[in-house]
């Protein structure tokens, strides 16, 4: 959407858009239907607008603004960029690179995991599952038995992956599990990330955020989520690639300086 605008109209206010959209978002409890309404209300916006707007949802949920930590969760949703057509996606995209924030416009690409490397084959599946039919996998993960659960935790199928994450015998400690296995399928990663119920827990941040596996939008994102800690430690992760370390540096420098 391109929007001329008006004689003696006010230009747009990125921050106030931004603190706006934390207060008004932050209760909606659904985290999809949050990623779609912040992609309609966005929509409405010029794409340069659109692009400085989100820059400053980041620049507040690196301050701990309220709410702003949902909208970053939002904004590596698939439930976001759904509401957009590719064209407003790539202008977006355009203007984050324009303006330096190289940071967001990765979150928007769906960069590989690693520079310069595809995503490796499927893993083999766990030898105690390694002759069981796909169909009986997928239904064995809805059930309620944590020993056939820890035994499904390294299959590489999308629908298992998903039956597990649903099943409510799971836990925090299996899902860490899951997404600090390596190698890995990055659509598991990617589905860990963005489950409703397991993407927002800190722990699952933390270790997707240090498997070199996770695609980079998505840890660039998960970035500006976690402590100050937690980035020096990614900073100097040696298996991880150079633009999330470069990134994990220059936020924990940028908090370092506005806590001065």
């Amino acid at each position: 959407m391109i929007r001329s605008m008006q004689p003696g109209e006010l230009p747009p206010d990125p921050a106030g858009i931004a603190a706006r959209l934390c207060r008004r978002l932050a209760a909606v409890g659904d985290q999809e239907q949050r990623a779609r309404a912040l992609g309609r209300l966005l929509a409405q916006h010029d794409p340069e607008v659109i692009a400085a707007v989100l820059a400053q949802i980041i620049e507040a949920a690196d301050r701990r603004d309220r709410g702003a930590d949902l909208l970053v969760k939002a904004m590596i949703s698939p439930g976001l960029r759904f509401v957009w057509d590719e064209g407003l996606a790539l202008k977006v995209v355009a203007y984050a690179r324009r303006d330096g924030r190289y940071d967001l416009a990765g979150m928007f690409l769906d960069l590989p995991p690693l520079d310069a490397r595809l995503e490796p084959p499927a893993p083999p599946l766990p030898r105690a599952m390694a002759k069981v039919p796909l169909g009986v996998r997928r239904s064995l993960a809805r059930r309620n038995d944590i020993g056939v659960i820890e035994r499904l935790l390294g299959d590489p199928d999308l629908a298992v992956i998903a039956n597990l994450l649903n099943n409510p015998r799971i836990t925090e400690l299996e899902v860490v599990r899951m997404a600090a296995r390596s190698p890995v399928r990055e659509a598991v990663l990617t589905a860990i990330a963005r489950h409703p119920r397991w993407g927002i827990r800190h722990r699952v941040r933390v270790t997707l955020a240090h498997n070199p596996g996770t695609p980079t939008g998505i840890t660039l994102g998960l970035l500006h989520l976690l402590l100050d800690q937690e980035l020096e430690e990614l900073a100097h992760d040696g298996r991880l690639s150079q633009v999330v370390c470069s990134r994990a540096e220059a936020l924990l420098a940028g908090r370092s300086a506005g806590d001065r």
